[in-house]
């Protein structure tokens, strides 16, 4: 660790401890390396890093002052505890009433989206490497990809795998139209109508609708807003029930936020191991971290080929692009069988383009600056939270992706006041669409990802203001 990274940590760990509050601020530039004894240039790399980090603000002709950061005794919520009864089959008409007409609505508020707004997107650069590759290409990429997909793209993949324990070649990637695709291959490959499978709960809608429209029976664990999974419910249910496969978006779920310890996730790859059981691991997020480091993936530890790794760059660069890709592990030929039979070919023009993004380095600097907007997002939401939302609201604090979840007043039901929120121009993702039992009722799902702005700011406290008024 670098001096400057050293001094920035400490900062950082008063900031959290409470030695200095929110707004406060900061000793001067000079009484910092008077007091330290570092050169003024490093204490100016450590501001610039805690900056970077959306923890520290500069003022103009006022020196550098804590941002609004959560404090770590904040309310958030602790595990949930799936019931057995079963929620209404109302709930797939209201997932088709958020997410099925796509507004173009300029005036709308959208907080249910779960990607980054197009501003924090590179889209020029994009359009640029689309010109230039139907130019290189002698084809026009009109011909079929093999069925493993672009062996540009999948060597472009496994390179940002390098670091990993266990890391990845071309050969072991197939590539799919998006992540969902390749959720759906691999519950198609491994799973057959009557299995069970195992989820996080609350867990993404898309997951829980894909898995009945399979015929699957869905069994939801309690989940801690923290660590993810309750191990040892995993454990005693693969060890009483046949399942035949657990499903886990291990860093920075979807919704809650949580990024699974590294000891946990080598606990459950050691369960499903021990056990038989494929793990499937959604892992859309894990590059939108904000801490040192990108957060091990389960797939990194896989020794037994048991971890089928799932991602895309629906989440971090292209969402209509539909480029993503599966490490099935040992169910290499099921999942090539699998994307024969339904898809024949991914799409060629599409990957050829995020392959050269990536090879290029552009990626790496694009998702550097991602991680810096979406962290200084996350701090506003919460804070605006904190001040705007009813007393007793709890909130998660994720490390990294995009997403909020919000648990309110055990009074307050989220569907049912979706209405009056969509008439002030407000959207978002009501609590009771991420589980197939009856709960979650006074939860709600935000995205961070939005540019921050005036307009977001505001409807964000009209958001908060509206659930105060039903506990009046």
């Amino acid at each position: 660790m670098n001096l400057y990274e050293k001094l920035a940590e400490d900062l950082e760990r008063q900031i959290k401890k409470g030695t200095f509050h929110y707004g406060d601020r900061l000793p001067s530039v000079r009484s910092i390396h008077q007091e330290t004894g570092v050169s003024i240039s490093t204490v100016l790399q450590s501001m610039y890093l805690l900056e970077s980090k959306g923890m520290i603000e500069a003022r103009p002709k006022k020196g550098y002052f804590v941002s609004p950061y959560p404090r770590p005794d904040q309310n958030s919520p602790v595990v949930s505890k799936p019931i057995a009864r079963k929620g209404k089959r109302d709930i797939e008409d209201f997932i088709q009433k958020v997410y099925g007409p796509m507004d173009s609505d300029k005036r709308l508020t959208n907080f249910s989206v779960g990607v980054p707004s197009p501003e924090m997107l590179p889209i020029a650069k994009l359009k640029k490497i689309v010109r230039d590759m139907m130019r290189d290409l002698p084809d026009a990429c009109i011909h079929y990809e093999p069925i493993m997909g672009s062996e540009y793209l999948r060597r472009q993949v496994a390179k940002r795998t390098l670091l990993w324990e266990n890391s990845l070649s071309a050969g072991d990637l197939v590539t799919t139209h998006g992540c969902m695709n390749s959720l759906a291959f691999a519950l198609m490959s491994l799973t057959q109508k009557g299995d069970s499978i195992i989820t996080e709960s609350p867990v993404y809608f898309g997951t829980l609708q894909l898995a009945k429209s399979l015929g699957l029976n869905v069994i939801e664990m309690p989940t801690h807003s923290e660590y993810g999974l309750d191990l040892d419910a995993v454990e005693k249910t693969v060890q009483q029930k046949k399942i035949s496969a657990i499903i886990v978006v291990s860093n920075f779920s979807n919704p809650m936020g949580y990024c699974m310890p590294d000891q946990n996730k080598r606990t459950l790859v050691k369960i499903c191991s021990e056990n038989h059981v494929p793990l499937i691991e959604e892992d859309l997020y894990g590059d939108v971290y904000f801490g040192a480091d990108r957060p091990l993936s389960c797939k990194s530890i896989d020794q037994e080929d048991i971890v089928l790794w799932c991602s895309s760059v629906s989440k971090t660069l292209a969402p209509g692009y539909r480029v993503g890709w599966i490490a099935p592990g040992k169910f290499m030929d099921k999942i090539c069988k699998t994307k024969l039979y339904h898809n024949v070919a991914s799409s060629s023009l599409t990957q050829e383009v995020i392959a050269r993004f990536m090879d290029k380095g552009r990626y790496e600097n694009h998702l550097r600056q991602l991680r810096v907007n979406l962290h200084h997002n996350l701090l506003k939401y919460l804070q605006v939270i904190y001040e705007h939302f009813p007393e007793n609201t709890k909130v998660t604090y994720p490390n990294g992706g995009f997403l909020l979840w919000v648990e309110l007043d055990p009074k307050i039901d989220t569907t049912l006041i979706y209405d009056d929120a969509l008439e002030q121009g407000i959207k978002y993702a009501p609590g009771r669409m991420f589980t197939l039992r009856d709960q979650f009722k006074n939860c709600l799902r935000l995205s961070f990802g939005l540019d921050w702005n005036e307009k977001t700011a505001k409807s964000l406290i009209r958001l908060g203001e509206l659930m105060k008024r039903q506990l009046i």
